[in-house]
């Protein structure tokens, strides 16, 4: 049994190649054959050194296997107990990945859906509470009291008016003060995303795990 400490960051590096390296080895081993009887060697070489060559080939991918699972098994209860600490919030390493890769996506699918929603009320009411709810109301007053003049309109068609201008006003039911809550939002996301890299480079940088695998 072999057993090494390294930090994060080198165990994260050797992981980026290592199954490139086991694959290559696979595929360059020749781990048996088919040999006529007679023939005393195997592609120049006796059928001795042939068979020790497959039986080194496989002990060699089996320990390079064996070494990268040992490695990938350090490095995730590494991440699942080590702590760092973005935006003022305490996360576990792999929470912290989790929330970079997928989690705040969900945060800002949020923000975009409130903003979006917020930006078409709001075009809707200055819409409808502008110039064409004033004109409505006037034709209203005026329709109801018979002046043709719009600025000289009696009391009565004027109360008509008002009436009329709240009874058709459009209001933004906001039960949630959504302009605080999307700036809230934006502002938990952005400092995230802003912090997380780097509070993950300098944790993978100082943490030591060690691991042990069997060398064949």
């Amino acid at each position: 049994m072999n057993t090494e400490k390294m930090t994060v960051h080198r165990a994260l590096a050797e992981l980026k190649t290592i199954d490139s390296r086991i694959e290559a080895q696979i595929m360059k081993a020749d781990f048996c054959c088919a040999n006529k009887h007679s023939n005393k060697k195997i592609k120049g070489d006796t059928i001795a050194a042939y068979e020790d060559a497959a039986r080194s080939a496989y002990k060699s991918v089996i320990t390079l296997i064996n070494r990268r699972n040992a490695l990938k098994k350090a490095v995730v209860l590494s991440n699942a107990r080590t702590i760092v600490t973005i935006g003022g919030i305490d996360y576990t390493v792999a929470e912290a990945i989790e929330m970079k890769n997928h989690g705040i996506d969900n945060q800002r699918n949020l923000m975009d859906v409130m903003r979006h929603q917020f930006r078409s009320a709001s075009n809707e009411i200055d819409r409808r509470n502008g110039d064409e709810l004033e004109r409505k109301a006037t034709e209203y007053a005026l329709g109801m009291y018979g002046s043709k003049d719009a600025k000289n309109i009696g009391e009565e068609a004027e109360a008509a008016k008002k009436t009329y201008i709240e009874n058709n006003t459009y209001d933004l039911i906001d039960p949630l003060k959504i302009r605080e809550k999307i700036d809230d939002l934006e502002e938990k996301t952005s400092t995230f995303m802003t912090d997380v890299d780097a509070a993950l480079s300098v944790s993978n940088a100082i943490t030591e795990i060690e691991f042990s695998y069997e060398v064949m």
